[in-house]
């Protein structure tokens, strides 16, 4: 090992010809740094950053790609009524599947062409640290989902997105059923009714299905490492049975559903307010699911139905756990 390292004596000349030797690539990095460091309020923006001539190219191009490489078909189902213009929404989308690519890869293309309307999803901010690809979620208007940056965008009166399974709804994602996970605060149905802005529930079929988790024990190793290291390994499966994130060729419907109505802007809403708004939208969600699922799923997946579960209960500030149970 010693031998491996330059002697103490050099050590500053070692330094000073590797900088020499790779200051194009470090100029580069350091300016990228300077620009990620400076540029921290682009995760709350309340307008679109970038050209948008560019926003539509790459969301095209994502789409195009994923069907190109796969040869996966994509089919959109409208909302069953014209969204009403001026009016706010808070779009909901399910499942969050193993690493929600078509999610990712199809509706960065919706939000861009406003079809059916313009939103900002939130997504972790983890991925905002990955370089160029935190500046194509910039692009295709994805934001931080820390609840700070997704009550800024809602008082300016942007549509907003959310996936409420979150990391618990990812590290049981199964190809073999369809699961909907939420928190026990119940915090984006409260986001909603403190703004005034109705839900819209999503239903990607197909996302589940992209991947395979490995059965049982791919979930159990996820649980694990998730509860000793704070981040699941997920363990899958993509196409030609190889374990990589390029997803099976699977057939995408995204689905929307009724927007449910959440009343004016309510500040501090009660608890059996937020319950009574959760009780409405787990209803659309079911009808939007049962009406969809036999065309857009495996019948051996259709046939189970939609599982519905909650999950951080012992979070403080989460609404009554017997409450929540009976609106499931």
């Amino acid at each position: 090992m010693d031998d491996l390292l330059p002697p103490s004596s050099s050590y500053l000349s070692w330094v000073s010809a590797v900088a020499s030797r790779h200051r194009a690539t470090l100029t580069v990095v350091m300016v990228y740094l300077v620009w990620c460091r400076s540029t921290t309020s682009l995760l709350a923006r309340t307008k679109p950053w970038g050209p948008r001539w560019l926003a539509v190219v790459v969301a095209r191009f994502l789409s195009w790609l994923l069907s190109a490489v796969n040869g996966n078909s994509i089919q959109v189902k409208p909302p069953p009524e014209p969204l009403v213009v001026g009016k706010q929404y808070e779009v909901v989308w399910h499942p969050h599947g193993v690493f929600t690519t078509m999610a990712f890869m199809y509706c960065g293309l919706h939000t861009v062409t406003a079809s059916p309307l313009s939103w900002y999803p939130g997504v972790s901010p983890l991925l905002f640290r990955l370089p160029i690809f935190r500046e194509v979620l910039l692009l295709l208007n994805a934001r931080s989902v820390n609840g700070r940056c997704l009550d800024r965008l809602a008082a300016a009166g942007c549509n907003i997105g959310v996936q409420p399974g979150g990391i618990p709804e990812q590290i049981i994602s199964d190809s073999s059923r369809e699961v909907a996970l939420f928190p026990g605060r119940l915090g984006f149905i409260k986001l909603a009714m403190r703004h005034g802005a109705e839900l819209l529930p999503a239903y990607i079929f197909g996302e589940n299905q992209a991947y395979d988790t490995c059965g049982s024990v791919g979930r159990a190793i996820s649980k694990f490492s998730f509860h000793w290291f704070g981040f699941p390994i997920l363990l899958v499966r993509g196409r030609w049975g190889l374990p990589w994130i390029v997803p099976k060729a699977v057939d995408v419907h995204v689905c929307w559903g009724r927007p449910v109505p959440v009343g004016p802007p309510d500040a501090s809403p009660t608890e059996d307010q937020v319950l009574a708004v959760f009780t409405k939208y787990v209803a659309e969600l079911r009808r939007l699911f049962d009406e969809n699922k036999d065309k857009c799923l495996p019948p051996e997946v259709a046939k189970h139905g939609l599982s519905i579960g909650t999950w951080g209960h012992e979070a403080r500030g989460c609404v009554s756990l017997d409450k929540l149970r009976s609106c499931l």
